[in-house]
């Protein structure tokens, strides 16, 4: 191996695939300064867009990398409702038997349940994300071999002039599809499988078919039949393509149909199952689709006094894509072997009845980028104790991943045997139990919340398997369950608290910050802070704050002793939130607070080098009227004390990790203590 250090170009990281899943993980790494390559075997975006639904986590892992204000300007919008549709008619206006309202805020996550974006504008924001001095981006690499030994990996690609290279990391991985070189070549050799995830559901051949629609006019369609009745263009259009997303419940011949995109890109996507004995690639035919969707798209004369049916004119219709695809329920059995990672649709894939293969690669790429970085901050002649350290990270992180794409499957399960249920008995028997749910208010507006009504996931801490060959050490699950450690941390709106007497001494400068909404995600983890995990400190009220301040002095000590540094946690970077919904700026009774204010002693917190780190909640109201809420929908049964009643009374010292999960929330500084401790052991091995 000595000869091949002077053969090999060297990196910390091979990321292979540079679709959503491996841009994403760039764009991670590129904050946390981890030095990666990117071979991509196109030369350039797909202009085809493929997935087009994003779920809120994946929203909120966009605004984590700092693309939040274009997701709803340039990449997509709300879904809105997603209407399930039955009987045999094909009416998309019929009334839903079920409706989810995934345009409110009430996941936890400070945003809406879901957008329908355009995935080619989605890759270009992703792929600007990645561009910084720790990234190259290589197109038109193909990779050819994988290796590996104990603390490198080594793979050789070819590039477009044919020319073959030698690149050497400390992890390489595999983010290139279902169908990709990372495992189908190297991983499944060595006994790494796709395995169906779930025992009872789901494998079926479906058609995708993206459509771009123009409208028509009196001028270039004079004859149709809705100008007489004083319908304008985008009267036709909303008709004829409604907004919403609809499940097709067709015993028949099930479905799945909506707009994507932007309102002005006026894109529609249809889905339909391929029954047995047709083929696909008949079926994915234009003559077939259209005999299919058509009677989508006509509407009955009658309806309007007509004596014919009206259908779009299909000069209006331009056809993207339709294509045929396998859905299953599927994922790999492990995730990694030594050094070589698998991520999104590699090491698992989704059918399409819940939106979430785009989000799952993205949750795997966040939780994947700072356990990379963390792994290779250390040369690698600085060997953990023991050496096989990095095998039980990896792991740890996919036995979480595992729970949360259990519980993704469980929702998009339930919506699948929504739309394909052929068995009339047991369709009759959900119609009953939905009436019943229906009546009950509270049962109902769990209904409407869709797979929100569980609130955010929680992992279940897992003890190391025994006999596992492929495990050496104790499972790496980073995170305390005794000290409410696992679970997603809620994000909620906040705004600076000012002062009062120093907005007057800055000529009003702070008062006008004060008037700002964030979302906390933003404030707790700022780009220029350095510390790997933040320290997040929950307050009561304003009258806390030195008391909480003095226990970080306190315990401050403990990251020296454990052998830690400020770059893996700096209490200096902790941000306060007060979960006093008052405006605590404005209380001049507040005797803390103005004191402070009048001999200096906040100057430190509200010094202009980082954002001020204390923060009260923001109201729904307040955060409608600033720039984050523009082209999104207004917030909708937005609670902004959900982080506190998810944390309990009492937990004011909450650690969290890059990937917005909970590592400890502490009560007293001898839990902190415990807490901080544990957190530089896990970052040291």
């Amino acid at each position: 191996m000595d000869n091949k250090d002077d053969r090999y170009e060297t990196t910390d990281v091979v990321i292979c695939g540079c679709g959503p899943t491996g841009a994403m993980l760039s764009g991670y790494l590129s904050r946390m300064s981890v030095k990666h390559v990117v071979l991509e075997k196109e030369g350039g975006i797909t202009t085809d867009p493929r997935g087009i639904a994003l779920d809120e986590d994946g929203i909120r892992l966009l605004q984590g990398i700092g693309i939040y204000k274009s997701v709803y300007s340039e990449i997509g919008t709300c879904m809105q409702l997603f209407k399930f549709i039955g009987g045999t008619q094909k009416d998309l206006h019929r009334d839903a038997f079920l409706e989810m309202d995934y345009a409110t805020t009430e996941g936890g996550t400070g945003h809406v349940g879901f957008i329908c974006h355009k995935q080619p504008i989605l890759e270009q924001h992703l792929r600007a994300t990645m561009a910084s001095d720790f990234c190259q981006l290589r197109s038109q690499c193909t990779v050819m071999e994988i290796s590996q030994d104990l603390q490198w990996t080594y793979c050789r690609y070819r590039d477009q002039d044919g020319q073959v290279h030698a690149l050497r990391s400390r992890f390489f991985v595999g983010a290139d599809g279902k169908t990709g070189f990372t495992r189908k070549n190297y991983l499944e050799p060595l006994g790494i499988r796709m395995e169906p995830a779930h025992n009872a559901f789901y494998d079926e051949t479906w058609v995708a078919l993206n459509w771009q629609i123009d409208l028509p006019t009196q001028k270039s369609h004079p004859d149709f039949a809705l100008w007489s009745l004083g319908y304008s263009p985008q009267d036709v259009y909303d008709l004829f393509f409604p907004a919403n997303f609809r499940f097709i419940c067709n015993p028949l011949r099930p479905a799945v149909c909506g707009r994507f995109g932007l309102p002005s890109d006026r894109l529609w996507r249809f889905e339909f199952v391929v029954r047995p004995g047709e083929d696909p690639d008949e079926m994915a035919a234009s003559e077939k689709t259209m005999e299919i969707i058509s009677p989508y798209i006509t509407h009955k004369g009658k309806g309007f006094g007509l004596p014919q049916d009206v259908q779009y004119p299909e000069d209006c219709i331009s056809v993207l894509r339709s294509r045929p695809f396998r859905f299953a329920a599927r994922d790999c059995n492990r995730w990694s072997h030594g050094r070589v990672i698998l991520c999104g649709d590699a090491a698992h894939v989704f059918p399409p009845f819940g939106g979430q293969g785009i989000a799952s690669g993205f949750r795997d790429a966040a939780s994947l980028a700072w356990r990379l970085s963390f792994l290779t901050r250390r040369p690698p002649h600085e060997q953990a104790n023991p050496p096989h350290r990095h095998e039980s990270v990896l792991e740890g992180w996919y036995r979480e991943r595992k729970q949360q794409l259990s519980a993704s499957l469980a929702s998009t399960i339930e919506n699948g045997r929504f739309v394909t249920e052929a068995n009339p008995l047991r369709i009759f028997l959900r119609t009953c139990y939905l009436f019943v749910m229906n009546l009950v208010p509270r049962w109902r507006r769990e209904l409407r919340l869709g797979r929100r009504k569980e609130g955010l996931i929680r992992y279940r801490y897992e003890e190391a398997q025994d006999g596992d060959q492929h495990h050496h050490g104790p499972l790496a699950m980073p995170f305390m369950p005794e000290l409410n450690g696992g679970l997603c941390l809620p994000q909620v709106y906040c705004k600076p608290v000012v002062a009062v007497g120093a907005d007057r001494a800055r000529g009003g400068e702070r008062e006008r910050e004060g008037a700002r909404v964030f979302f906390t995600d933003d404030v707790i983890f700022d780009v220029r802070k350095t510390g790997l995990f933040q320290l997040l400190v929950c307050l009561e009220n304003i009258s806390e704050l030195d008391d909480a301040r003095e226990t970080l002095s306190s315990v401050n000590d403990v990251v020296v002793d454990a052998g830690g540094t400020e770059d893996e946690i700096c209490f200096d970077e902790a941000t306060y939130l007060i979960q006093d919904d008052r405006d605590v700026s404005k209380l001049q009774c507040d005797k803390d607070l103005n004191s402070a204010a009048t001999d200096g002693s906040m100057r430190d917190l509200l010094a202009p080098v980082l954002p001020p780190p204390v923060y009260q909640l923001a109201s729904a109201e307040e955060f409608a009227g600033s720039p984050l809420c523009e082209g999104r929908p207004t917030p909708q049964g937005y609670d902004p004390h959900y982080l506190g009643k998810a944390l309990g009374r009492g937990l004011q010292y909450v650690i969290v990790r890059p990937d917005r999960f909970i590592f400890a929330a502490c009560r007293n500084s001898d839990e902190l203590r415990t807490a901080v401790a544990a957190v530089v052991g896990y970052l040291r091995g």
